[in-house]
């Protein structure tokens, strides 16, 4: 998948794939003010997220539920769950994504009401 392919991206959110091999993928993403991605989920790569800068918004459903987590430094979401990310902050974010446990999917799921 190239990076202007991913059906996430929008001009706020920027993605660059560092690295990419079997069974894993490293990309680093700049999501700008107000920036954000659409709700999806990985049917076998678990996201990892490390925020080199700013504070990342990282909103998972589970069972109905939303939840939000503010990230200054490490988040992970396992395989299966809900999310996405935002920026609600002035400054840009930037976080390095390393996926891992399968093959690399983007299955884009309904907001939650």
């Amino acid at each position: 998948m190239d990076d202007k392919d991913i059906p996430l991206a929008n001009s706020k959110v920027e993605y660059q794939t560092l690295l990419r091999e079997s069974g894993y993928t490293v990309a680093k993403t700049t999501v700008r003010a107000g920036g954000e991605t659409q709700w999806h989920h990985h049917s076998h790569v678990s996201d990892r997220f490390l925020v080199v800068r700013g504070v990342l918004t990282v909103e998972t459903k589970i069972d109905g539920l939303v939840k939000s987590t503010r990230v200054r430094d490490f988040h992970n979401v396992d395989p299966g769950v809900v999310h996405h990310v935002k920026n609600e902050t002035e400054e840009d974010v930037v976080y390095i994504m390393v996926q891992a446990g399968g093959a690399p999917d983007i299955v884009l799921a309904v907001a939650p009401a």
